[in-house]
């Protein structure tokens, strides 16, 4: 394998978790897709603090990370409420 074929060809993101049903994907590194050996390589330089459920997806380099669907109105309950309580203002 040339050293070409070594270079990240993928942004990984990773899925940080904020309340039982919310959650974004944050930029954590890098990957490349070996079609020879059909492996994933993921270099992670980083990670949530917070939230991390293990879950990483790799987007092209330069593309946008895959849309997550907001909860619907019937989803969301009082325990997802991210927005600060009376105590905490």
């Amino acid at each position: 394998m040339s050293a070409d074929n070594k270079q990240p060809t993928h942004t990984a993101f990773a899925f940080s978790r904020q309340g039982k049903k919310f959650g974004k994907l944050l930029e954590c590194g890098s990957g490349r897709v070996d079609r020879q050996s059909n492996l994933v390589h993921v270099f992670m330089d980083r990670g949530p603090i917070t939230g991390y459920t293990g879950y990483i997806v790799l987007s092209p380099i330069g593309a946008a990370p895959p849309e997550i669907e907001p909860p619907t109105s019937d989803e969301i309950d009082d325990e997802d409420d991210l927005s600060p309580s009376q105590d905490e203002r």
